[in-house]
């Protein structure tokens, strides 16, 4: 499986030359609403990392960088655009966060990951473990209930969340990899079986502020940030 998102993300090991992402009152994307709400600290955590992009954005904001991926390729691309700052990679799954000490981290951030994660629940557990009490967890993931989604079930056909042509857009991967759907709901309820309190939910998308007018319906993604309580 590791082979074949290497080959479906087509990693190559060179620097990047990542730019610094401006976010308005209202974001458009889901980097945007991660770095519109996370705030700093000590430390950030970013389960499912990739080759740093989001970690890269917050490099002023926190004293340590911490990256989980799955990928080792694309962990040794991190590291490579990372190297000029306090990063920590970890080759692995959320499911195991044996690396990362308990009570130990400022942000866990989570930016269209979880639906990849087979054991959602082991995964939550360890990402609970590793915050610090008070500590924030920002998660997205796209919304299986947006409008666009109901219309396409009601036509008979699946509403894929990554690829195109209900999801056989790709050859390497049905649907992206994607294993599991949300939406604000059920997302809320699983974060609060695992101990989460909820702090407040957002929609984002291009049309900025539309996607908050009603965003269980409006947003094509699905955004929580909750807290571990002190």
């Amino acid at each position: 499986m590791e082979q074949k998102y290497n080959q479906f993300y087509n990693a190559s090991l060179r620097k990047e030359d990542f730019k610094d992402v401006q976010v308005g009152r209202w974001p458009k994307d889901r980097v945007q609403a991660i770095l519109s709400v996370a705030g700093g600290g000590e430390s950030i955590l970013d389960i499912g990392c990739g080759s740093g992009h989001l970690l890269y954005q917050f490099r002023h904001r926190f004293k340590n960088l911490v990256g989980l991926e799955y990928s080792q390729h694309r962990l040794d691309q991190a590291q490579i655009n990372l190297q000029e700052f306090s990063f920590t990679p970890i080759h692995g799954t959320a499911e195991n966060l044996s690396a990362v000490r308990s009570n130990s981290i400022d942000r866990i951030v989570s930016a269209d990951t979880i639906e990849h994660i087979p054991d959602v629940y082991e995964a939550l557990g360890e990402m609970h473990r590793v915050l610090k009490p008070g500590g924030l967890l920002v998660i997205n993931t796209p919304n299986i209930a947006f409008l666009k989604k109901r219309v396409l079930l009601l036509m008979g056909r699946f509403p894929s969340t990554s690829q195109s042509n209900e999801g056989l857009g790709s050859d390497i991967l049905f649907d992206g990899g994607h294993l599991h759907y949300f939406t604000f709901r059920s997302l809320r309820l699983l974060l609060e079986r695992f101990g989460f309190r909820m702090v407040r939910h957002m929609g984002y998308g291009r049309f900025g502020a539309a996607h908050n007018f009603w965003p269980t319906l409006l947003s094509g993604g699905v955004q929580w940030i909750a807290n571990k309580d002190l």
